[in-house]
């Protein structure tokens, strides 16, 4: 920061020249994995602790009392100012509040005690340390090949602006409450997406419960009801024009517990939908991949509508396994899939085949809407992720899928259903755009602040009305002069040499 900048009272120091006699710099010790002790009674602090602006207080890592004696540890004073001189973020700050235990600090920790007489206090410190300009600094001078890192000799050189001492009383205080505020501003937005989360959840669960058109109901009481008959000889004759045979799976009994308008009918995946396995043309046969037909892994259905793949397979390929195109419109279910795939839908909007990690679920056009099978296979997600058999590896299969429970509603009241939900779901998506929006306002909200106050922006009034405490001997020129004296005391005198002791 230019000396022209800086507000009335206030100079420039390096950070080595604002330390009083009693306080220090240093990196943290050099202690390895071998002298670490679960059953000890030192607590070690480590990068994992340090956050940006707090302490968190998250590692478990412990030291012997002779150990830590051994290594010469300096251990830690509450309100410590701690460094992290490795990402991430690269040279995050906080004061250390104490543990209820004596603690030291790994070597990626820098340590700054500015001292009971420092011409800084270690709370301002610890937020011009984690302000713009400061991280700025820490960025252009960070060095290293694979994780960039800061050390503690260029760390105490930085320069930073110094305010009187009862001026960073009234900075810090102001941060401390506008910080505060900033933090539960942006705790309040956190928590909006988790209730939109079930918000969402809600609705879906209306949606294929029949709640969430009741009233609809009301106002349409001769909607036909659905006709399981109809649905299997559209199957019958899906078949006989393909040329390929309708294997209509076993009648399944509905899991009780069901409550359903008397319009709807509880039924199977199976009986409504006809179920497909894919297949993987050989990987070891570069002419069956990279062609133009569209191959979904179970990877790509992740609550999606699929507009591409990211792999192709040639004609010959296609020929070569056991897979079929599905029509726009199919949907899509992962059975087999590592972390939460299992259980995820997704809605083909391009013609595309598949592997055999997936199901793909045909739709009768005539009695289903495919967005309101992928609604209801939404909701059931973690229900569906239950039934899973396999002893490692939880799988569905097709077996499984075509059991599976299904409520069928009328046609008409499905697309009333599917009105209903996206004109929920775009609402819940709008606030959320908006949260989105402010949570990235409130956090550029935190270093737009920190920048104000060390531009001296904050205490502007103050300084106007107290002006004898930002002058003279309450100046911070005159802070700095003091801390040089109590140096140059403390210096010892040097040693005269045999020459001069004989002249």
């Amino acid at each position: 920061m230019p000396e022209h900048q800086l507000s009335q009272g206030w100079v420039i120091s390096a950070i080595q020249n604002l330390i009083s006699i009693d306080g220090l710099i240093s990196d943290g010790d050099w202690i390895e994995s071998k002298d670490q002790d679960l059953n000890g009674s030192i607590r070690l602090v480590q990068l994992a602790d340090i956050g940006d602006g707090d302490f968190r207080n998250k590692s478990q890592r412990f030291m012997s009392e002779e150990k830590a004696s051994l290594l010469n540890c300096t251990f830690l004073e509450e309100g410590d100012v701690l460094i992290a001189r490795m990402p991430d973020p690269l040279g995050r700050a906080c004061l250390f509040p104490g543990v209820g235990q004596p603690a030291v600090t790994v070597v990626d920790v820098c340590l700054i005690r500015a001292g009971l007489n420092s011409a800084i206090t270690n709370h301002l410190l610890k937020y011009w340390i984690n302000s713009p300009s400061f991280r700025g600094l820490i960025s252009e001078n960070a060095s290293g090949t694979t994780r960039k890192r800061i050390t503690r000799k260029k760390l105490e050189k930085f320069e930073i602006p110094l305010p009187p001492l009862a001026e960073q009383k009234v900075i810090a205080d102001k941060l401390d409450t506008l910080l505060a505020q900033v933090e539960n501003t942006k705790a309040r937005l956190e928590r909006i997406p988790q209730i939109l989360k079930r918000f969402r959840q809600s609705v879906l669960a209306a949606a294929v419960s029949g709640r969430l058109t009741e009233e609809w109901r009301h106002n349409n009481p001769n909607t036909q009801h659905p006709d399981l008959a109809e649905i299997r000889e559209y199957w019958l004759e899906q078949s006989r024009a393909t040329g390929k045979k309708y294997l209509a799976p076993e009648p399944v009994t509905p899991s009780p517990g069901h409550r359903l308008p008397d319009s709807w009918v509880m039924t199977s995946i199976g009986r409504v939908f006809n179920v497909f396995v894919g297949s993987t043309p050989s990987r070891t046969r570069e002419d069956y991949w990279n062609g133009d037909i569209p191959w979904v892994s179970s990877s790509e259905v992740a609550f999606c509508r699929i507009t591409s793949t990211k792999e192709a397979i040639t004609e010959t390929g296609f020929s070569n396994a056991s897979t079929t195109i599905h029509p726009v419109g199919t949907v899509m279910l992962a059975m087999i899939g590592q972390g939460r795939t299992r259980g995820q839908v997704a809605v083909l909007d391009i013609p595309a085949c598949h592997n055999q990690n997936t199901a793909a679920l045909r739709v009768p056009k005539e009695f289903v809407i495919s967005d309101y099978l992928y609604y209801y296979l939404t909701q059931q997600y973690e229900e569906t992720r239950r039934i899973g058999g396999g002893n490692n590896q939880k799988a569905l299969n097709k077996r499984v899928v075509q059991s599976m429970d299904f409520p069928l509603a009328p046609f008409e009241e499905q697309t009333e259903i599917i009105r209903r939900v996206d004109q929920l779901f775009a609402h819940a998506d709008r606030i959320e755009q908006q949260v989105n929006n402010a949570l990235a306002c409130v956090n550029n909200l935190t270093q737009s602040i920190l920048a104000k106050a060390f531009r001296g922006e904050l205490t502007q009034q103050w300084r106007k009305d107290n002006p004898a405490l930002i002058s003279g001997e309450n100046s911070a020129e005159a802070l700095l002069e003091r801390i040089k004296a109590e140096r140059a005391a403390m210096k010892k005198p040097a040693k005269k040499t045999h020459k001069q002791a004989s002249a």
